[in-house]
């Protein structure tokens, strides 16, 4: 039995509700609203590629019945007396059963491409990727590929730039010198380049096989509903061709097609 704060620590490394959302616990209801809005624009579904869907989709069902909870006044108190997460959330289910896609559209608006990449551009040397890039330093110990993974819009083709914010803050703000951080072995780096190239290449030839997959499906959508017309000729041809062959309906049966 997988409990749902087993799940935040298999997804987040810590079962702390406030650290999944990168805030904490005297965080205002605006505050912790805004810390999952930033979270969500990583982490949903429609936004990532294909082979991370199935990670983010999981990753979205949990900040989003986070703050659910921490939306909820009793349940809020209840977590923050006990670290308990309520009656309401069912272990066996844990977030299986939680409208997640229901449950932001009725919070958010729908944002677009462009939205998000306005919001990143606001986002970087921001005071807020200041904060969370202290606290992902500060959680993962130095370890800059934990880093990259927890703050929002970061990738390994930034960490000159990402360093040199951590190195002002570690210098300003006396925080705790991390030798993960300090001295961290080139090869690592170059690790972590190499890899996010081969999930570039591969992801490009996942979305070419996505296209060209769709481009022989409609072909064959196509060629069928034509077949179909043609038995249909001489029964009332004229009747049967309003009813199929609308634009509307045309549309409709390729998308399901």
């Amino acid at each position: 039995m997988t409990t749902f704060l087993e799940l935040c620590r298999k997804y987040f490394n810590t079962n702390n509700l406030y650290e999944v959302l990168n805030t904490s616990k005297d965080a205002t209801d605006k505050e912790v609203r805004k810390a999952y809005y930033v979270l969500s624009m990583k982490y949903h579904p429609d936004k990532v590629a294909e082979k991370e869907k199935t990670e983010a989709t999981e990753k979205f069902k949990i900040i989003s019945r986070i703050h659910a909870l921490l939306s909820d006044a009793d349940q809020r108190k209840l977590y923050d007396d006990t670290g308990c997460v309520g009656d309401d959330i069912d272990p066996n289910s844990a977030t299986e059963d939680f409208p997640w896609e229901t449950y932001w559209s009725s919070i958010f608006r729908k944002i677009t491409d462009n939205e998000i990449r306005d919001y990143e551009l606001k986002y970087k040397g921001s005071d807020d990727e200041k904060r969370d890039l202290k606290k992902g330093y500060l959680a993962g110990k130095g370890d800059m590929e934990f880093i990259i993974n927890m703050v929002p819009f970061s990738s390994v083709y930034e960490e000159d730039r990402l360093r040199e914010i951590l190195e002002k803050i570690i210098e300003e703000e006396d925080l705790p010198k991390f030798k993960a951080f300090s001295d961290e072995p080139p090869s690592k780096k170059r690790k972590r380049l190499a890899k996010a190239k081969r999930e570039e290449a591969q992801c490009k030839v996942e979305m070419k096989n996505e296209e060209k997959n769709s481009s022989n499906d409609l072909m064959v959508a196509i060629k069928k509903r034509s077949a179909e017309r043609e038995q249909q000729m001489d029964n009332f041809f004229a009747r049967m061709e309003a009813k199929y062959c609308t634009p509307k309906r045309t549309k409709k049966n390729v998308k399901k097609t």
